[in-house]
């Protein structure tokens, strides 16, 4: 009898144990969303679109399986504390995303999100009044897994110019936008327009570029690169080519927000179907090994190549450096039907890469530049002013003279033996 009602028990255990096995896997597994829009902001300007686009974005990633963590027009505190929740939601989940919507800067290269209750006087105020964006990115980052990351965030701040006024010499640290930021292996930044300078808020209910993400981010079997292609190509169009959303990816696999719907297998037998021929994008092609010693004349080659599709592989001197090796992987970026194998160059890359047309690579200004009709236009500044490095108009400050009273005495001294002897 003890043998007996041992069995169900026993059965009733291991039942447990599956459940609470199962609910804490479908609880970490899966992908994650930490969306924010801040709009109303108590001591600065505030914003028409934030929440209009982080809601909008929070439902789409829900009706595509996300679990979201969202908040709208939150002081710091309620920021840190959404942020934590995040973080530990996040906890084993294959892939997690932060979309962020409101003011944000830049200031010596480190970028703040601001809280709608931030009050920035001075440089100090930064670590108590903003979050960094480097602490919630190095929360994603601390499991290995696709994090990705869209800043909509490069409006034009008036708490950057006060910054840059009470700072003084030093307002040349304050940026006018976002900087790009360095990242581990598996995560991408889209940012809304490119390093350095500020996106339009827009005149509809969205911004261009939140108005763009939302047209694909649903779209079926579509990769995340290939997406920011379309996204940046939409928002150019919008803008007249004023803002060109930019992106960083250091992914090594593929991402799709929408996966293609498995279809299930008929009653009947299939007919017997022909080999699907492989398409030249997607045809893997050998790559040949560079010789150092033979090659210096395809290096070249491959170089102008790449100069005339836009993606600035320096001046074509045969010889495979940094900068090459950079403007390689922004062509793979911008047009994935690119298979490279060693990242160096060959007869097969440069079979490939010859047959594109025009601009692949989107043409990124300085900081002293604007974008205007496709050319980059060094910027002016009124009167009296100067560009700095990093595009802002200053006015330089005029030392001022020194009040210096000279005595000039009627007799000479000087010491010796540490006595002293006038005439």
């Amino acid at each position: 009898m003890k043998t007996q009602s041992a069995i169900p028990v026993l059965f009733l255990t291991i039942l447990w144990v599956a459940l609470m096995v199962g609910i804490s896997t479908a609880a970490h597994a899966g992908r994650v969303a930490l969306v924010v829009g801040n709009a109303q902001y108590q001591n600065t300007q505030t914003l028409a679109n934030p929440r209009n686009d982080a809601q909008a974005i929070a439902s789409s990633l829900r009706a595509l399986g996300f679990e979201v963590f969202d908040g709208y027009d939150l002081t710091r505190n309620a920021f840190e504390e959404l942020i934590r929740d995040f973080a530990r939601g996040a906890e084993g989940a294959d892939a997690a995303v932060l979309y962020y919507a409101g003011h944000g800067l830049e200031v010596g290269s480190v970028n703040y999100l601001v809280p709608v209750d931030a009050n920035i006087r001075d440089e100090a105020d930064l670590k108590f009044e903003t979050i960094s964006l480097d602490d919630i990115i190095g929360f994603m980052e601390r499991e290995q897994r696709t994090n990705l990351i869209f800043l909509d965030a490069c409006r034009d701040n008036p708490m950057a110019r006060n910054l840059s006024l009470n700072m003084g010499t030093r307002s040349v640290a304050v940026g006018r936008g976002l900087a790009p930021v360095d990242t581990g292996v598996g995560t991408l930044i889209a940012y809304a327009t490119q390093p350095g300078n500020v996106a339009l808020d827009g005149a509809g209910r969205h911004s261009p570029f939140t108005d763009a993400l939302l047209d694909h981010i649903s779209t079926p079997d579509l990769d995340v690169e290939i997406m920011m292609r379309s996204v940046r190509r939409d928002v150019m169009q919008k803008t007249a080519g004023q803002q060109v959303p930019w992106s960083s990816s250091s992914l090594t696999g593929s991402f799709i927000f929408q996966p293609k719907p498995v279809q299930t297998a008929t009653p009947t037998a299939p007919p017997a179907a022909a080999p699907e021929p492989l398409t030249p994008e997607r045809k893997t092609l050998p790559v040949l090994p560079l010789d150092n010693r033979k090659d210096q004349e395809l290096t070249l080659k491959v170089q102008t190549q790449l100069n005339r599709l836009g993606c600035n592989a320096g001046t074509p001197d045969g010889i495979w450096g940094r900068k090459s090796h950079a403007a390689l992987m922004r062509l793979v970026e911008h047009a994935p039907s690119i298979e490279i194998g060693a990242q160096e160059p060959s007869a097969v890359l440069l079979r490939q890469i010859a047959q594109l047309d025009g601009r692949i690579c989107p043409l990124v200004c300085a900081p002293t530049q604007n974008l205007i009709d496709g050319a980059c236009v060094r910027k002016t500044c009124a009167s009296g002013q100067r560009l700095s490095s990093r595009g802002q108009c200053y006015t330089p400050q005029v030392a001022k003279p020194r009040n210096r009273t000279t005595s000039k005495s009627s007799s000479s001294c000087f010491k010796y033996n540490g006595q002293t002897f006038c005439d």
